[in-house]
């Protein structure tokens, strides 16, 4: 009986890391595929010209910079996202051996740290929540109990729950969220927007303000979602999972929608927990 409660207690814990691991790895595999096909970026003149973004980022040491432009080295930089892109796989399969996986996770986050100056324009924030799920995953894997494994899924809600908060205050100050504007404002842009939603958006203001106010009011208020035992938190989920398919879909943020989905088990995990501890 015992060991059938252990047992539950264990899957129970380990379902949102795996969770939180392959739909990250899955960010991971698209990053690096999508890397390995835009050689542009990195050709002379390219966004990411090693000649030119070498100096943005100066290293401390000689060793360092040596590494570095090794790196740089378009087959070198092939070759590292093809292995990475392997881990990825390697983490969306079936494989349940625990060091495999292990091993796995801490790739995929050192070789970002590795590759990232290579990539200095054009990362955003799906690289960065990816590369903390895959690191928070590793080090509780690394320990090898369900105390490390539960402390890596805590880790990982927690941190999703205070990027949505600190994405909402940190709008805040700013007179067009403020007013209602913003949305529209990003709309008309090349890089972030979309013709047709930003007709529709100046078409309808009082719609346009009004998602404006209610994605501001998300985010602000998400970390609140944690009180009550967590229950409104699946509404709070699937509000926020809408929000990121519509920035995949009007906005191109499609890894972004991989990469924080890929947390919300964790999240779920963390205010169930939260609310039986109180």
């Amino acid at each position: 009986m015992l060991s059938r409660l252990r047992k539950a207690a264990e899957s129970a814990c380990a379902r949102p890391l795996v969770t939180a691991e392959r739909l990250s790895a899955a960010t991971h595999l698209l990053s690096s595929l999508e890397y390995m096909v835009r050689r542009v970026d990195r050709e002379p003149g390219g966004l990411n010209d090693w000649t030119h973004t070498r100096a943005q980022v100066p290293a401390r040491t000689r060793a360092v910079q040596k590494v570095r432009d090794l790196i740089a080295r378009e087959p070198v930089t092939q070759a590292l996202h093809g292995s990475r892109a392997l881990a990825a796989l390697v983490l969306i399969s079936p494989v349940r051996n625990n060091t495999v996986r292990m091993a796995a996770n801490a790739y995929l986050a050192g070789s970002q740290v590795l590759i990232y100056p290579r990539h200095l324009f054009g990362t955003d924030g799906s690289d960065q929540v990816s590369f903390l799920v895959q690191t928070a995953a590793a080090l509780g894997r690394a320990g090898g109990t369900d105390a490390t494994r539960r402390a890596a899924v805590q880790f990982i809600g927690a941190q999703t729950v205070l990027s949505y908060g600190a994405s909402g205050w940190a709008k805040l100050p700013g007179e067009a969220w403020r007013s209602g504007d913003a949305l529209v404002k990003i709309m008309r842009t090349q890089t972030y927007g979309d013709e047709w939603f930003f007709q529709q958006l100046n078409r309808y203001p009082a719609v346009s303000r009004a998602i404006c106010h209610a994605v501001l009011a998300l985010e602000c208020g998400f970390p609140l979602l944690l009180l009550k035992k967590g229950r409104y938190i699946d509404a709070g989920l699937a509000a926020m999972g809408a929000f990121h398919l519509a920035n995949a879909r009007f906005m191109g943020l499609s890894r972004f929608a991989w990469a924080f989905v890929s947390t919300y088990p964790s999240v779920r995990a963390l205010a169930k927990g939260t609310g039986e501890a109180a």
